[in-house]
């Protein structure tokens, strides 16, 4: 899995900060279970073409509908260890979750998306931004203490796959 699912996994929110602060006001919501579930410290393990990867996370709540946190990945085949940063939302009125994130690798940034109720534990994400001509994506299943990620893309021509899981730490 690209540092870019990752992010955008644990992925992914500035710019559209700036829309929801244009939109009016709605009802305070509690930070969706699903989101709330992400707030801690995350040691995963992600296997893919390239060979395996170990990364931390630390995610902490930033609003009712927002968590961010900071990653460290290690170094696999052809790419440095590197560092990243995040932020997932939820917008109750389009039911649908928004990841943003960016590294410390060039060109490693995006936003993804992933329709669901805010009790979704489960959610397909699919990259909005840049387009990503690779056709990735990622699903996320997770509970209390563990989080797997699937990952799905083309690779010059050839489909390519990764699995990562990670534990509460």
């Amino acid at each position: 899995m690209s540092l870019r699912s990752q992010i955008c996994v644990l992925a992914i929110a500035v710019g559209l900060v700036g829309v929801a602060v244009s939109r009016p006001a709605v009802g305070a919501m509690q930070t969706p279970a699903s989101l709330q579930v992400l707030v801690r410290s995350w040691s995963c393990t992600n296997t893919g073409p390239k060979g395996t990867s170990k990364s931390t996370y630390t995610i902490t709540r930033s609003s009712d509908l927002w968590v961010q946190g900071t990653g460290h990945s290690s170094a696999i085949s052809g790419r440095p260890a590197n560092n990243s940063f995040f932020a997932i939302g939820y917008d109750p009125q389009k039911h649908i979750f928004v990841n943003m994130g960016g590294g410390t690798i060039a060109g490693d940034y995006g936003i993804s998306t992933a329709p669901g109720a805010a009790s979704a534990m489960t959610m397909t994400n699919t990259s909005n931004y840049p387009p990503d001509p690779t056709h990735e994506k990622d699903v996320w299943s997770y509970t209390s203490t563990t989080l797997a990620i699937a990952s799905s893309w083309t690779e010059k021509g050839n489909a390519m796959t990764s699995k990562g899981s990670c534990t509460k730490s």
